[in-house]
């Protein structure tokens, strides 16, 4: 089997049908670092309010790093396929495959984790040098964020990618109307054991579903 995550690259055969696509081997003769994360992606979060103020999703901008953006357009033939329709292509593959880990976001209410519904609204492009990913995720039942506590975290379970909000305008909101809603970002504090054990994987090794978590931020939203 080829040592890839999320996708395999075999000989002169690639597949673009998973999120990291051939992210493993390109870092691998790019770069000497062997500790996790191994690939980066900066966001931009905007909770998305309807006209009475209920909380119906998040949507999200993803930056990819330049290793990763490097190899996506490398690996697609301009003088055959139009980079914008490949690009979003690419993102309607990688939704995909993030389908079955709630595109790597985790909301909860009251404690409680939310249904997430399926995206259907996505866009991709190129931006200052970097691959932008867009997408919305949908809550399965609108949530009052007045009576409710609610937060959310996106990252990688097994904390191969770090994501990150953006230092400026990190997170927003989308409404029609006011309704006196703010975001703050707790900033994750992992232990000085889950930095060690994430620094001593390597390219190959898993560091398990619940690493990634140790270095989520978490996102909490007030509303008045």
């Amino acid at each position: 089997p080829c040592p890839c995550w999320g996708t395999i690259i075999c000989g002169e055969k690639l597949k673009l049908t998973a999120l990291l696509v051939g992210l493993v081997a390109l870092l691998g003769s790019a770069s000497p670092a062997q500790a996790h994360p191994h690939a980066w992606i900066d966001i931009r979060s905007t909770v998305i309010l309807d006209d009475a103020g209920a909380v119906t999703g998040i949507a999200q901008e993803w930056l990819f790093d330049a290793y990763y953006t490097l190899f996506i357009i490398e690996s697609i033939d301009q003088e055959r396929d139009d980079l914008k329709t490949a690009l979003v292509q690419l993102a309607a593959d990688n939704l995909k495959n993030l389908r079955g880990h709630d595109y790597f976001a985790k909301a909860l209410v009251d404690g409680q984790k939310i249904v997430l519904a399926d995206v259907t609204d996505y866009d991709s492009a190129l931006r200052e040098n970097r691959l932008w990913m867009r997408f919305v995720i949908p809550f399965a039942t609108p949530i009052d964020p007045v009576q409710t506590a609610l937060s959310f975290s996106v990252y990688d379970p097994t904390y191969y990618i770090e994501i990150l909000h953006q230092k400026d305008d990190a997170v927003g909101f989308s409404s029609t109307t006011e309704h006196g809603c703010d975001a703050f970002i707790h900033e994750p504090r992992p232990s000085l054991e889950a930095v060690s054990f994430a620094q001593s994987l390597d390219l190959t090794e898993d560091g398990g579903d619940q690493l990634g978590e140790l270095f989520a931020e978490r996102v909490e939203v007030t509303c008045q």
